[in-house]
């Protein structure tokens, strides 16, 4: 080869000696590709916590209990192996426990109870309650419920039972079905509060759905018990009109009565004597001079005569 000649790589070569320098980073950029998946679920994971949600992080490896440090909420990266998140609902949370299998879950879920008078009642209940964020831990603690279903269907469905039962006990079927039926349902929503509180749950409301519910026999009593004292009252309200109607008439009679006799009271002798005395001075005003033709007997019976007039010069 003379000096003047000029070696100039072929472009395969030059792309050969490319990818010879960096096929180690691309197969290393192809695995990572790959084991991604298996990375972020075995090694690192998150989780967002959507607003009206509260978390707590878990020790799977170390039992020390959780705390307050433990609650998280947001956008969070967490080791799966290690770590556990437990997502809870901190917004108001309603349950309906119902024979109504439309309502609530597909099955009968109404709560019984005796009363004083051992009458068994059937009622349905409605319960809203909420989670206190900042009391999470605590009852995660108490329950260890990865699902608030387990705790409103388990524990706190259980407690508001006994809670029905053991109050409802205390009333008769009449006053628990009247006018003690919104302090029995008070009663119950307090008892129910005060026992769950500890735990970081707020009952904020508990109800009666529809009418309470005894047997047919019973209810078909109070019915013709209700009809009865309804037609009592309507037959009272009629005869206390016709008695009301009776005393005005007699009213209006006794001051019909009372005026005829003030007016009898007021015609003594000499106002009918002045009175006669008008009507002559009134005949006589009409009075044409004439006499009489026709007399009659005495009383008026008699016979009838005619008197021929008086003739001029008396003859």
């Amino acid at each position: 080869m003379s000096s003047f000649d000029i070696n100039i790589p072929s472009p395969a070569g030059k792309l050969a000696g490319i990818f010879r320098g960096k096929g180690k980073l691309i197969i290393a950029l192809f695995a990572l590709l790959v084991l991604m998946p298996f990375v972020r679920g075995v090694l690192f994971t998150w989780k967002v916590i959507d607003p009206g949600y509260t978390g707590i992080k878990i020790n799977r490896l170390v039992n020390r209990g959780v705390t307050r440090e433990d609650i998280v909420t947001g956008f969070i990266f967490y080791n799966p192996i290690q770590t556990a998140v437990v997502i809870y609902p901190t917004f108001i949370q309603r349950v309906a426990w119902t024979h109504d299998k439309a309502e609530g879950k597909p099955v009968n879920e109404e709560l019984t109870f005796n009363t004083k008078d051992s009458v068994p009642v059937n009622m349905d209940v409605a319960v809203s309650y909420q989670l206190d964020s900042a009391r999470v831990p605590e009852f995660y603690t108490k329950f260890r419920a990865d699902n608030i279903d387990s705790f409103t269907h388990g524990f706190l469905r259980d407690t508001t039972r006994n809670i029905v039962a053991n109050l409802g006990s205390e009333y008769s079927f009449d006053e628990i079905n009247g006018v003690k039926k919104e302090e029995f349902l008070q009663r119950s929503g307090k008892a129910l509060n005060e026992t769950v509180r500890q735990f970081g749950v707020n009952i904020q409301q508990f109800g009666l759905i529809g009418s309470l519910r005894p047997p047919q026999a019973l209810l078909d009593a109070v019915n013709a018990k209700t009809q009865a004292i309804q037609k009592s009252i309507q037959v009272e309200n009629e005869v206390r009109a016709a008695q009301a109607e009776a005393k005005k008439k007699i009213a209006i009679a006794e001051g019909e009565a009372a005026a005829n006799r003030a007016l009898a009271s007021s015609l003594e002798p000499r106002l009918l004597e002045w009175e006669k005395l008008k009507i002559m001075r009134e005949q006589v005003a009409k009075w044409n001079g004439k006499m009489p033709d026709v007399f009659s007997g005495g009383g008026g019976q008699g016979l009838l005569l005619n008197i021929p007039p008086p003739h001029p010069g008396g003859k």
